[in-house]
């Protein structure tokens, strides 16, 4: 499970269903959920959590995608399996996993020290930790 230390920056609630926005380093990250852990408040520093395999990878931000997560990240590290990929990227001072098809790459070229856009659904994110 990746972690990812951020602060919240506003909460919205409807129906049942919330939808958190927060700050980490700078990025805008944003979390729907059902449920919230108990002290989840604004201005509250959280840790998120988003798995490995939840972490698509894209050279660009696709404005034209539903995807609320487009984070810009520095390529630390490739290593390909047969059949999965994993891509170590840095965000700021913390260490992502990415895991992804090999296959998938193949259109890419992506090397170490490229930037790449880590893209993840606001429904793939979670709060691990309330500070």
């Amino acid at each position: 499970m990746n972690r990812i230390p951020a602060r919240i920056t506003n909460i919205q609630v409807h129906e049942g269903v919330s939808c958190v926005t927060f700050d980490a380093f700078g990025e805008s990250l944003t979390m729907i959920s059902l449920e919230l852990p108990q002290g989840v408040e604004r201005a509250k520093e959280v840790v998120l959590g988003i798995k490995s395999t939840h972490i698509a990878i894209s050279a660009r931000k696709l404005p034209e995608a539903a995807i609320s997560n487009q984070i810009p990240m520095t390529i630390g590290k490739i290593t390909e399996g047969a059949v999965l990929a994993s891509l170590t990227l840095l965000f700021k001072d913390v260490t992502i996993e990415s895991i992804v098809p090999k296959a998938a790459l193949a259109n890419l070229s992506f090397a170490p020290d490229d930037t790449a856009i880590a893209l993840f659904q606001a429904s793939e994110l979670s709060i691990l930790k309330v500070l």
